[in-house]
């Protein structure tokens, strides 16, 4: 039997944000934790997920990540 898991989360920032990896070198898989006063969340691979996808992922990831800063400049240029 096949199970699936949908869920869906906000997470909106207040005063101090915060993300940090925690890497553990090649003792297993490394963890991505975003935090702030009133919440946090952390992101890391199931066991079963091929190296190669958990890297696809973290490059998406990063390009994600890379496009919200490049957004967040644009806006933060159009208040001054």
């Amino acid at each position: 039997m096949t199970s699936i898991i949908v869920a869906s989360t906000s997470f909106h920032l207040t005063e101090k944000p915060f993300a940090l990896c925690h890497d553990y070198g090649t003792e297993r898989t490394p963890i991505l934790a975003v935090q702030d006063t009133h919440a946090s969340l952390t992101l890391c691979a199931h066991d079963g997920l091929a190296p190669a996808e958990q890297i696809t992922f973290a490059r998406k990831l990063l390009a994600a990540a890379t496009a919200y800063a490049t957004a967040v400049e644009k806006y933060a240029a159009s208040l001054t």
